[in-house]
């Protein structure tokens, strides 16, 4: 009798392109499968809907796929990949495969195509992620009991653990991020084998590491995720001056990072995802020193615009510990410098950050949540009056500036620039044309009055 898992998978859930792409191959004798996450997911009842993402397993060879169908691509043809371009949609294709030693822990040094499908499964990571299913004829194949892992919400390697990390310093890794996405946990075997494979884990690409811990960092479970990445010795090799702190440190870090932040709760658009990201670094880095987290984001290799905000977000923490909230003494003037100094964008995701933190502060937790609850209330309310905040919000550009000055491109153009926000953020109202000449009149005659004494004495 097929399992409740088993009679989830539903040939309709499988674009018709890809179906098109299995009927084409079996109709020449190479009867083809469904392979990986996308069984998994199938089976969890977790949605997919582009042909990208289906992957397909055949006992074609490279050349033979390359035959049958009118375009494809040779994505990574030495390894057996082929990409069909099928109904306008990208299909990838996979030669079952069989690999040698592996010399670098990430690649084998060697790969054979065969016809096993078993065999071809075998070399697979996890349970989880070696079924194989054919749609048209509605068969599951299932040789290392991933079904069953499956059910009992649990993650357990292919054949022996330490052999797979041995091969793979990404596996690892992947274990953790799955923990995040699924919120399951690891079979004892496969959780004792990552520590002896940490070795292997430190000769992945920073790139795919980076990759990595994005992923696990917006998972449904990150809290799980991030406590096994602790537990296992990943986080120390992933984030090495995180990992070389105290481990009181560690645990506040930790416990900051898994708090449930609003963009992490949310599920909508991609821009929600992003923030989640950068909030949970941040998190996790806002123990070290400013310069300690930028190294840190700079060895991930993460794009600028990622390192500057997380820096930016994980540097606001400091010098945070003792004193007064920026912004909540004082009046208005004092909210909109803190919203000039954070920017529009990242000021939501700071106070998202101090209020995390604040959570963790033991007996000083309540009085500091209510602190950053006011400062909250006090931003919301300077936001919904759209006060002139940075260099663009000006009523006067750089231009204009040299125009009333008389002075050429320079220096003095920043600054004059700079004074005028000054001026706006004690007063909005002082941003017009009008208003902002005159207040650079009068500093520009200081200016000079003062550069004229300084050459008198």
């Amino acid at each position: 009798m097929a399992s409740k898992a088993t009679r989830r998978l539903r040939a309709e859930d499988v674009p018709p392109e890809v179906r098109e792409v299995l009927r084409r191959l079996g109709e020449a004798g190479h009867r083809s499968w469904l392979v990986g996450g996308v069984v998994r997911d199938l089976l969890l009842a977790r949605e997919r809907h582009d042909p990208g993402e289906f992957d397909l397993a055949t006992p074609a060879t490279p050349d033979q796929v390359q035959r049958l169908f009118r375009k494809v691509i040779p994505t990574g043809i030495e390894h057996g990949t082929v990409t069909v371009i099928e109904g306008g949609a990208r299909v990838e294709v996979t030669t079952f495969r069989g690999e040698s030693e592996y010399l670098d822990g990430r690649r084998p040094s060697r790969v054979v195509f065969h016809g096993d499908l078993e065999a071809d499964l075998a070399r697979r990571d996890f349970t989880m992620n070696a079924m194989a299913w054919d749609p048209l004829a509605r068969e599951l194949r299932d040789p290392f009991g991933g079904q069953g892992d499956l059910s009992r919400r649990r993650i357990r390697a292919v054949g022996e653990a330490r052999e797979r990390f041995s091969e793979d310093g990404l596996r690892p890794l992947r274990a953790a991020r799955f923990v995040s996405q699924l919120g399951f946990t690891l079979a004892p075997a496969t959780r004792r084998a990552i520590p002896a494979a940490l070795s292997v884990v430190a000769q992945v690409s920073r790139e795919r590491v980076a990759e990595e811990l994005s992923r696990l960092l917006v998972g449904a479970h990150a809290a799980l995720g991030l406590r096994t990445m602790a537990g296992t010795g990943l986080l120390a090799v992933v984030l090495p001056r995180l990992g070389a702190m105290p481990a009181a440190r560690i645990r506040h870090a930790l416990a900051v990072a898994s708090e449930p932040f609003p963009p992490c709760a949310r599920k909508g658009p991609s821009g929600d995802r992003e923030r989640c990201r950068l909030l949970r670094l941040a998190a996790l880095l806002h123990v070290l020193a400013p310069e300690e987290a930028l190294q840190s984001v700079v060895e991930l290799r993460l794009p600028n615009r990622v390192a500057t905000a997380v820096v930016a977000l994980s540097g606001a923490r400091h010098g945070l510990d003792e004193g007064p909230l920026p912004g909540l003494d004082g009046g208005g003037a004092a909210v909109r410098r803190f919203l000039s100094a954070a920017g529009r964008e990242h000021a939501p995701l700071i106070l998202d950050l101090w209020a995390a933190d604040a959570r963790h502060q033991g007996p000083r937790s309540a009085r500091r949540v209510a602190e950053v609850g006011r400062l909250r209330e006090r931003v919301s309310a300077e936001l919904r009056r759209h006060p002139p905040l940075a260099l663009p919000d000006l009523a006067l550009g750089g231009q204009d500036v040299m125009e009333i000055l008389g002075t050429p491109v320079g220096k003095e153009v920043g600054e004059g620039l700079r004074h005028l926000l000054e001026v706006v953020l004690d007063a909005p109202s002082a941003n017009t044309r009008t208003s902002l000449s005159g207040h650079l009149r009068d500093w520009w005659r200081t200016r000079q009055g003062g550069q004229q004494g300084s050459r008198g004495s």
